[in-house]
C-alpha cells in the first residue's frame, strides 16, 4: 500500500484512504498494445523494457501489402521478420495489423488487374482507386494474402493477436470517408455503392425481401419502378420514402458486414487458435456504413472481435463512442478492445484506460506519443500519461460491470442531426456524467438484450422499426420500466398511433403551447425538481388516458401536462415531454437545471424506494462533477479526472477522490 501511495505521489488524507485505495484485483488480464516500435529506431531496446515496465504486452505493426508483395506471389517479409525478432527478444507479443484494401496498402498488380473492380460514389458517378468490397476478385487476392501470412508467422509464437484491416481509409470496417495520403484519386464522404456489382446485389436483396413483386415494393415505398432492373442504389436524400431510405441503409450496412463476415471467417480457418480483431471506427454515421452490434455478433460468430477506434480525450465522449461495442460484444460473446483516432492529452489516457477497464474489454492501444514516453537529456523517460499506466498498472485488467440501466440507440432515427441537444452522441456523453449505462440498438433490443436490465431510456428517437417499438412494449408489460424524454417514434411506415396509446396519449390528445411555470404534481416523487426555483415551461399536452399519474404540469393550463407515470402491465412508463435543458445556452434567457436528467434521476430512486428496483444504481451521481463511478463485480470503481480532490456521500460516510485519479471504494 505504501508503494502504491508513494508512486500516485497523492497528498497525504484522513484515514478513509485504507477503506478505499486498495488497488482491485482482477480476474482477467487485460492487453495493452502499443504502435509502434520499430527495429530502425535508435532507442527501440530502451522503449521495449520502458513499455514493460507500465505493462505494456505488445507491440503493434502496420503491415503494407504493397511492400510485403510488390509482384503477385513474390513475397518479402524482411522488415517485419526485424520487428518480430526485436519484439519476443524483449519478451513482448506482436499485434500484425494486417490491411488489405485501402489506396496506401493496395499493391499496384491488384488495382490494375482487368477483373478488379473500383468503389463508385452516387454522389458524382466517379470511381475512386479503392477496390469495390463486392468484387469476388478481392476477395480471392484477400485469402490468399491471408494464408501466406499465416503460414510465415503462425511458426514463430509471437502474435498476441491479429487486427483485421478490412477496406475504410486506414483499414476500419467501413465505407472511405476523406482518402489517405496522398490523395491522388477521388475521394470524399459519402455513398460508394454506384459501381455495377454494388448495383447488382442492392437489386438482389430488394427482391428477396420483396418476394420478386414489384408492386409490393413499389406500394411500400411510394415509388413507381416497372421491374426490379429499375432498383439502383439511391442518395438517402433522394429517397421516395422513408421505409425506402431505411431499407437501403440496412443494406449498405449489411454489405459492409457481409464483407466482415468473408475477412472473419477466412482469418478464423488460417488462424485458429490466435486472437482475432476485426478494425472498425467512426461513429455508426450513415456514410460510414458500419453497424457496431451487427459486427460484434458476427465477430462471435467466430470467436473473434472487435477494436474501436474511435476515442478521444473526453472521458464521456469516448464513452459515447465505444459503449455499443461493449455492450454488444458482451451480449453475443465478442471481446472487443479501444483504440484513439489520434493523440490523446495525459488525463485522456487515465480517462481511456478507465472506460476500458470498466467496459469489460479485453484490449487497450496506445499510440507512441510524448504523452506515454519520450527522450529528455539523452534519457527516454515516461511521460505524464506513461506515469499514469505504471501508477495503475494493477487496473490495467478486464473487470465485469454491473448495469441495470440502458439508452436506447434509435438506428433508424437520424442519430447525427438530433433537435435541442445536437447529436445522439452529445445526448448519450451527456448522460453518462450522472449514470452509467449499456446502449442498446434496435437489433439488441430484437434479439433479447433487454432482459439484462431494468430500466431503459429513451431519448431523441423519431423513428423505430415496429419490432422494436414491440419488444419494448412487451418488456414493460413484463415488469420493465421506461422513460420516454421527448420521443413520440413512428414506425419505417410513419405509424405511431400503437404506442403513442401505450405512451398514455389519446385520440383527443392535444398539444398546448405557452409561458407558464413548471408545477410538481408528485413532489415526495420529484424531490429534487421540487427543490428547485421556479421553472418556465412552454409546451404540455392535454386529453391524455385517463389512467395517467401527473408528475409535473404546467401551473395556469389546468389539465396541461408535462410529464406522467402510466402503468402498463407489471411494468410502467415514464413520460417527460418538458425542456431539453441539459447545457446552458448563450442565447436563452432560462437558466438550464438538467430537469430532465432529474426527472430520471428522481424516478429512478423513487422506483428502488417503492421496491421496482433492487437498489439505486451505484453509479448514480448528478451533483460531483468530473467524477464517474461504475459498479463492476470487483466493487464500485471512481474516476476524477479534474484537478481538484472530489467527496462524495456514501453509506459510510463521505468519501473523497483526490484529483486525476482512479479509486475502488468497498
Amino acid at each position: 500500500m505504501k508503494r502504491f501511495l508513494r508512486m500516485a505521489l497523492w497528498p497525504l488524507f484522513t484515514l478513509f484512504a485504507a477503506l478505499v485505495l486498495a488497488a482491485p484485483v482482477f480476474s482477467q488480464p487485460m492487453e495493452i498494445t502499443v504502435c509502434t516500435v520499430s527495429h530502425t529506431d535508435k532507442d527501440a531496446d530502451e522503449s521495449l523494457e520502458l513499455f514493460k515496465q507500465i505493462g505494456i504486452t505488445s507491440i503493434q505493426t502496420y503491415i503494407s501489402w504493397n511492400k510485403v508483395e510488390k509482384e503477385r506471389g513474390v513475397m518479402d517479409w524482411s522488415e517485419y521478420d526485424a520487428d518480430a525478432a526485436l519484439f519476443k527478444k524483449h519478451g513482448l507479443k506482436w499485434v500484425p495489423f494486417v490491411i488489405a484494401g485501402p489506396w496506401y496498402v493496395t499493391p499496384e498488380f491488384v488495382r490494375q488487374d482487368p477483373d478488379i473492380v473500383m468503389l463508385r460514389c452516387l454522389e458524382h458517378g466517379r470511381e475512386s482507386a479503392i477496390p469495390s468490397l463486392w468484387s469476388p476478385r478481392l476477395r480471392e487476392y484477400v485469402r490468399e494474402y491471408l494464408k501466406r501470412f499465416a503460414e510465415h508467422y503462425l511458426p514463430q509464437g509471437v502474435l498476441e493477436s491479429i487486427n483485421l484491416g478490412i477496406t475504410g481509409d486506414y483499414g476500419e470496417a467501413i465505407y472511405s470517408v476523406i482518402g489517405n495520403w496522398p490523395g491522388e484519386y477521388h475521394s470524399h464522404g459519402g455513398f460508394w455503392c454506384g459501381d455495377a456489382l454494388a448495383a447488382a446485389d442492392f437489386r438482389r436483396a430488394m427482391k428477396e425481401s420483396y418476394g420478386g413483386d414489384i408492386a409490393a415494393l413499389n406500394h411500400a415505398w411510394k415509388s413507381t419502378h416497372r421491374s426490379f432492373a429499375e432498383v439502383t442504389p439511391f442518395l438517402p436524400a433522394k429517397a421516395p420514402s422513408a421505409r425506402a431510405r431505411l431499407e437501403f441503409l440496412r443494406w449498405y450496412r449489411d454489405s459492409m458486414t457481409r464483407y466482415a463476415d468473408f475477412w472473419l471467417a477466412a482469418a478464423r480457418e488460417l488462424f485458429p487458435d490466435t486472437e482475432i480483431y476485426l478494425c472498425t471506427g467512426g461513429d455508426m454515421a450513415p456514410e460510414h456504413g458500419s453497424d457496431f452490434s451487427a459486427q460484434a455478433e458476427v465477430a462471435s460468430k467466430y470467436g473473434a472481435g472487435i477494436r474501436i477506434t474511435n476515442e478521444a480525450s473526453s472521458f464521456p465522449q469516448n464513452f459515447a463512442l465505444t459503449r455499443l461495442v461493449g455492450s454488444a460484444g458482451r451480449f453475443y460473446g465478442a471481446y472487443f478492445g479501444h483504440e484513439p483516432a489520434s493523440a490523446v492529452t495525459p488525463i485522456g489516457m487515465l480517462g481511456r484506460m478507465f472506460n476500458a477497464v470498466t467496459s469489460g474489454a479485453r484490449q487497450l492501444f496506445l499510440y507512441n506519443t510524448p504523452e506515454l514516453a519520450s527522450e529528455h537529456g539523452g534519457k527516454l523517460s515516461l511521460g505524464e500519461g506513461g506515469l499514469f499506466h505504471l501508477r495503475y498498472k494493477d487496473w490495467q485488467k478486464t473487470a465485469v460491470p454491473v448495469i441495470d440501466v440502458g439508452l436506447l440507440y434509435p438506428t433508424s432515427s437520424d442519430t447525427h442531426a438530433i433537435r435541442e441537444y445536437g447529436t445522439f452522441r452529445d445526448l448519450a456523453a451527456e448522460v453518462r456524467h450522472f449514470l452509467d449505462f449499456d446502449l442498446l440498438d434496435e437489433r439488441l433490443v430484437q434479439e433479447g438484450a433487454l432482459a439484462k436490465i431494468r430500466v431503459l431510456v429513451m431519448a431523441g428517437a423519431d423513428i423505430l422499426e415496429a419490432a422494436t417499438l414491440d419488444k419494448i412494449t412487451a418488456w414493460v408489460s413484463a415488469g420493465g420500466l421506461l422513460f420516454v424524454l421527448n420521443s413520440r417514434p413512428q414506425d419505417w411506415d410513419g405509424e405511431n398511433s400503437s404506442f403513442d396509446a401505450f405512451l398514455g396519449f389519446a385520440p383527443g390528445s392535444d398539444e398546448i403551447r405557452g409561458i407558464t411555470e413548471m408545477a410538481v404534481d408528485e413532489v415526495e416523487r420529484l424531490p429534487s425538481l421540487a427543490s428547485l426555483p421556479p421553472i418556465f415551461v412552454s409546451r404540455a399536452f392535454t386529453g391524455l388516458a385517463a389512467d395517467i399519474e401527473p408528475y409535473l404540469s404546467m401551473r395556469y393550463a389546468g389539465k396541461g401536462r408535462v410529464a406522467w407515470r402510466r402503468r402498463v402491465g407489471e411494468g410502467f412508463v415514464y413520460a417527460y415531454f418538458g425542456p431539453m435543458d441539459l447545457k446552458q445556452r448563450e442565447d436563452s434567457w432560462m437558466v438550464a437545471y438538467n430537469i430532465p436528467f432529474r426527472f430520471l434521476k428522481d424516478g429512478i430512486e423513487d422506483c428502488a424506494r417503492r421496491g421496482l428496483l433492487r437498489k439505486v444504481p451505484l453509479s448514480l451521481n448528478l451533483t460531483v462533477s468530473d467524477v464517474y463511478l461504475v459498479e463492476t463485480t470487483e466493487g464500485l470503481l471512481a474516476l476524477n479526472m479534474s484537478e481538484e480532490t472530489k467527496k462524495l456521500g456514501s453509506d459510510t460516510g463521505r468519501i473523497e477522490i483526490p484529483g486525476r485519479s482512479l479509486i475502488k471504494i468497498k
